[in-house]
């Protein structure tokens, strides 16, 4: 800068020392202003041209690097679009798409940035947005149009909209007559529409000019993958990674393809490969999690897909990914809210769809499946996924002919599908044709050795039908098809236990732990085996040797405490071994629910409820931790603490009516009963089949002497639903309550006259019975049971009736009936047991026995089988058991008694004076009080 200075300078106006330093500084200043504007133009501008030639080397990493330091020095259009430009080339498609959006607010050319921001968006998998934005998008330059409009047509490729993808390839070869992309975009349609022989010859005559034609190679490998040829598709895959290593999509389809066929070490080594080549490529850590979910690791995957949604909350792969974890961890609401937010943003995805359907499934919810199943069943009618899902609904709905029918069409599509044959054949078998299940379980068999369920379910057919000789037949088959797989001769045991050949089953077993030494199934089936033998000591030893191999193994653990229990080890030992399977699997539902479960069933409600409250704290989004936490606290006579608990579980499944179901059983035991009615209102709301709901209301109603409301409530049923037995047999239930038995029999024949069934022909007869309308209720049984010989309910309740009469005989005539039957009924045969036992029949002692091996754990079963051994003889082995029986039933007085008799018998009178308090706490109108009286005094 030029300070003019005076030339002839008077007194006044020479400068000063001071002065004339401040001048200089100024001027100073203001050069070094000037310096450093040029310097930092000139470092733009060098960093812009570094960017350039690294372009040109398609070096785009260090372009990326020279790119954002110019833009830090200065915001230009130019650099954005560059920058966008490279970290596509890079798989940073996120950073693409935001400085492509950012070049066009600059107002830099369009026509330029507008392929590079289709590029971007089609790295990110957002082919909904591609598809919206893109189609009517033009260009100036030919070759441009041509590549947008070819991105355009493989977003609606992607999207199953073939005649729109289509149209889009046709309009790019407009714009470039022979453009490959496009022709590849061709053929790739065609062969989405189930031609591929053209396809592959388009692919093949491409490559034989240029053999490393990136797009021809993705051609043919796609044709290759549809043909069902997954190793010549991973060969050209690889190819293409050779020839094209910054090919996002290549790396993503090989991948994908690797992890599908369970090559799972190639495919963990590929994901290592991309994220080297492309560590900015968010896909990388996509495939991780889908390889995670396919190896068992839902936790893993889900940790993957929420590092991708935390930068992008809308990315659909990612939001499908973590739903599929999220339903493979059994939080199902978590998964759905995941899931519909996917569909949202993709509606063409089938996979969330039937992901979502099958959670509705199993959330009892075939309303809202059918919901999210339709707009699908429109769009893509002959997706045999879809089809299947559409079989599953119909099953849901109570429509086994209408399931039969879609899983045909499914299998008419595809007819080596194994797992469809076999789904089809167990429907017909639901539908009663029992000869054409058979035939269909037989060829699913044959159509895929890596495929068993169908022979499954054939020895499972056989067992139920114990031709056990058959089910052997069909396990011959499975072990052709499955040598080394310890689940063919743990099933060969289970049949050989039904046909009580317990060595060749005991065998069987080993077999089956020779193959894999911890197979907890066969073990534990061995286990039972030692058991039913008296041998506890062996059966412990079982699940030692697993833990002693496998200390973290949480399943044998919670094995071994089960077995604990049945062998009557002490409290302490059992939840020592609950604990370990804990440490071993902290985030174990089942193991923290199996401690909760003990505690609860040995009436330590106090040790419970903390023992939840530790499970809700390690588990807070599992829906069955935070139900057990509020049963507990409801069993505790806590049910403002349950209500707080179950309004959490209604938080997490707001979708659902269960957890409302709970909080109305809860607000009822708080005496809140408007709100409990109110509540079970919502659940009818969000479940309007709830039968269940219904009912609860009006028992509720009756429980509050409202019998004016709940005769209302049923009349409304029955208005509302009048081809229904539901209103009908609530009514009669209401006037059963109000000892009104003829009228109560009246109403549940209306009932029965619109929905026969085993339990309503029972009530009706019991009715009729207390009415003193024996002939009635006896022509009423004639008529069920010569039209149901099979149905064993009714005459459960008329050898119960006969039980109570203590009328022995005829009560043993009708469970031997029963157990004719039902050989595995264990309530009939424990209940002939004791009958038998009353009219001195040495028999009754196989009874018991049967009763126990079946049922170990039954209260009833333990009293029973207890009580004949003690009055046999076998005063330890009665004893324990009887301990047990009153253990696992606290409130069972007759099991209290016989303990008190036996401990009595054995000496023990503190013990027993201890039981008989509580039988005279538990009877206050029971016979057994004057016994207990006098049992005391004799104490």
């Amino acid at each position: 800068m030029y300070l003019p200075i005076p030339t002839t300078p008077t007194k006044s106006a020479r400068p000063t020392k001071n002065k004339l330093m401040n001048a200089v500084i100024f001027v100073v200043c203001m050069l070094v202003a000037v310096l450093i504007t040029a310097c930092g133009q000139k470092n733009a501008d060098t960093l812009l041209a570094s960017a350039k030639e690294y372009i040109a080397k398609k070096d785009y990493s260090s372009a990326s690097i020279q790119l954002k330091s110019a833009l830090q020095k200065q915001e230009s259009g130019e650099v954005q679009y560059l920058l966008a430009l490279s970290l596509v080339e890079i798989g940073d498609y996120v950073g693409a798409e935001l400085q492509a959006r950012r070049a066009l607010l600059s107002k830099y050319d369009a026509n330029i940035v507008y392929p590079v921001l289709a590029k971007a968006m089609f790295g990110l998998g957002d082919f909904s947005r591609i598809a919206a934005e893109f189609r009517k998008v033009t260009v100036n330059d030919s070759a441009n149009q041509a590549l947008i409009l070819n991105i355009v047509g493989e977003a609606f490729l992607a999207q199953r909209q073939p005649n729109e993808a289509l149209a889009a390839f046709d309009a790019a070869l407009v714009k470039v007559p022979g453009e490959p992309r496009a022709k590849i975009g061709r053929a790739r349609t065609r062969a989405a529409t189930g031609d591929l022989t053209e396809p592959l010859k388009v692919a093949d005559e491409i490559l034989a000019r240029s053999p490393n034609f990136a797009p021809a190679l993705t051609l043919k490998a796609d044709v290759l993958i549809a043909q069902l040829k997954p190793d010549e598709a991973i060969v050209t895959l690889s190819k293409l990674v050779e020839v094209d290593p910054f090919n996002g999509q290549a790396r993503f389809s090989l991948i994908s393809l690797l992890t599908a066929n369970n090559k799972f070490d190639e495919a963990a080594k590929a994901i290592d490969a991309m994220k080297l080549a492309a560590p900015r490529d968010i896909r990388s850590g996509y495939l991780a999690g889908v390889l995670a979910l396919r190896k068992g690791e839902p936790l893993k995957a889900r940790d993957e897909a929420i590092k991708i949604l935390s930068t992008m909350p809308d990315h659909p792969p990612s939001l499908v990914l973590v739903g599929a974890a999220e339903f493979q961890l059994g939080a199902l609401s978590t998964a759905a809210d995941y899931l519909r937010k996917a569909i949202a943003a993709n509606p063409e995805n089938i996979y969330a769809r039937n992901l979502l359907i099958a959670i509705y499934l199993r959330q009892g919810e075939p309303g809202k499946a059918e919901d999210v199943l339709t707009p699908a069943l429109k769009s893509s009618p002959a997706d045999p996924t879809i089809l299947r899902a559409a079989g599953e609904v119909a099953m849901a709905n109570n429509q086994p002919k209408d399931a039969a029918n879609y899983y045909a069409q499914a299998l008419a599509l595809e007819k080596n599908n194994a797992l469809t044959q076999t789904r089809l054949a167990q429907i017909r078998l639901i539908n009663g044709d029992t000869s054409d299940a058979v035939t269909g379980l037989e060829a699913a068999s044959s159509l895929d050795k890596d495929q068993f369920q169908a022979d499954l379910s054939l020895v499972a057919l056989y067992f139920d039908k114990r031709e056990f000789d058959k089910a052997l037949q069909a396990v011959s088959t499975l072990e052709k098809k499955q040598p080394n797989n310890p689940l063919t001769y743990n099933v060969r045991g289970a049949v050989y236990v039904g046909k009580r050949d317990i060595r060749a089953a005991r065998l069987s077993f080993e077999k089956a732990l020779s193959i894999q030494p911890n197979y907890l199934p066969a073990a534990s089936s061995l286990a039972r085996l030692d058991l039913a033998e008296k041998n506890p000591a062996a059966a412990k030893r079982r699940y030692e040797f697993i833990i002693e191999k496998e200390p973290g193994n949480d399943g044998a653990l919670l094995a071994l405490a089960q077995l604990q229990i049945l062998t009557s080890a002490t409290d302490d030992d059992v939840v020592a071994t609950i604990n370990g399977a804990i440490k071993a699997n902290p985030r174990s539902a089942q193991a923290r629910l199996a401690l909760i479960g003990f505690y609860t069933k040995r009436g330590n409600t106090k040790a419970a409820i903390e023992a939840a409250q530790l499970a809700a704290g390690a588990l807070p989004t599992e829906p069955r931790v935070l139900e057990a936490l509020g049963s507990a606290q409801l069993i505790a006579g806590d049910p403002n603490q349950a209500i707080e608990a179950f309004n959490k579980l209604i938080r997490l499944q707001p979708d659902s009516a269960a957890p409302l179901m709970r909080l109305a059983s809860a607000q009822y035991a708080a005496k809140s009963v408007d709100d409990a009615i109110a509540t079970l209102r919502k659940a009818i709301i969000l479940k309007p089949d709830s039968l269940e709901a219904q009912a609860e209301i009006i028992a509720i109603q009756i429980a509050s002497a409202r019998v004016e409301e709940a005769l209302k409530e049923a009349k409304t049923i029955q208005k509302s639903r009048p081809t229904e037995a539901i209103g009908f047999a609530a009514e009669g239930d209401i006037l059963a309550s109000q000892k009104r038995p003829a009228d109560a029999a009246s109403a549940y024949a209306e009932a029965i006259m619109r929905k026969p069934s085993a339990e309503l022909v029972t009530r009706q007869y019991q009715m009729l019975v207390a009415a003193r309308k024996q002939t009635d209720a006896a022509s009423l049984a004639n008529k069920w049971i010569q039209a149901n010989p099979k149905d064993t309910t009714l005459k459960f309740q008329i050898a119960n009736d006969f039980l109570a009469k203590k009328e022995y005989r005829d009560a043993a005539a009708r469970y031997k009936e029963i157990v004719a039957i039902q050989p595995l009924n264990f309530g009939a045969l424990n209940n002939l047991a004791w009958v038998l036992h009353e009219l001195k029949d040495i028999s009754a002692m196989s009874y018991a026995e049967k009763a126990y091996a079946i049922a170990p754990n039954n209260a009833e079963v333990l009293d029973t089988y207890g009580w004949l051994l003690h009055s046999k003889g076998e005063a330890v082995r009665g004893l324990t058991l009887l301990k047990q029986a009153a253990s696992a039933a606290p409130t069972n007085i007759d099991a209290r008694m016989h303990l008190a008799k036996a401990l009595m018998a054995a000496g023990d009178k503190a013990a027993s004076r201890k039981e008989l308090d509580a039988v005279l706490q538990l009877s206050e109108n029971s016979p057994l009080k004057s016994e207990a009286q006098r049992l005391l005094l004799s104490l």
